[in-house]
């Protein structure tokens, strides 16, 4: 119990494990964003998949003269060709075959994804780039509220653990100060 503070009104040792624990969430939030390169963060291409699962991964070519086709099929039109290590985006995958972001060369374009490697950086998921900034919201907000605001935190962990409803008899049983307890301090 000693690790809440005072329930019954003391900010000091509540107030250092606010601090800790928020400066761990902006810290957390901060390296990560930091580790991420720029490219990262960029959306999608808005490119509708109607054949196979809509992906976005970054991948380089890695053979030379590879067809980029307008089908995923051995058998349809070459549109252009790409050579070890050309950059392509992934926005679809359709069994072997993966489906590029090159709107410039074609409505449609696709490689066999056995010609291409994936690159170690891909870019973020909606679900990441939501828990990074969380986490860094979350953090920059408790520690503000940490620092000019101390006694909201007071207040909501009274509010969670319900001790400013309590008879004031019932106190002892939560507050982490020694208080009189008549069974235990009346053998003297």
């Amino acid at each position: 119990m000693r690790l809440l503070g005072n329930v019954n009104g003391g900010t000091g040792d509540l107030q250092k494990i606010s601090l800790s624990l928020f400066s761990i969430f902006f810290l957390v939030a901060c390296t990560n964003i930091i580790q991420t390169d720029q490219q990262q963060w960029v959306p999608r291409p808005e490119i509708e998949c109607e054949n196979g699962d809509a992906v976005h991964r970054y991948a380089t070519v890695n053979a030379t003269r590879v067809n980029i086709r307008d089908l995923p099929t051995v058998f349809s039109r070459v549109l252009t060709q790409k050579t070890a290590p050309d950059p392509v985006t992934v926005v679809c995958e359709f069994g072997v075959w993966s489906r590029l972001n090159l709107l410039d060369v074609g409505s449609e374009t696709w490689i066999s994804s056995g010609l291409i490697t994936l690159l170690p950086e891909q870019p973020l998921t909606a679900r990441m780039k939501l828990v990074y900034l969380g986490l860094l919201v979350t953090g920059a907000m408790g520690l503000l509220i940490a620092f000019f605001r101390p006694k909201w935190i007071t207040k909501a962990v009274d509010l969670l653990l319900q001790t400013q409803e309590l008879p004031s008899h019932a106190k002892p049983l939560i507050s982490v100060e020694p208080q009189f307890h008549p069974a235990r301090d009346s053998r003297g």
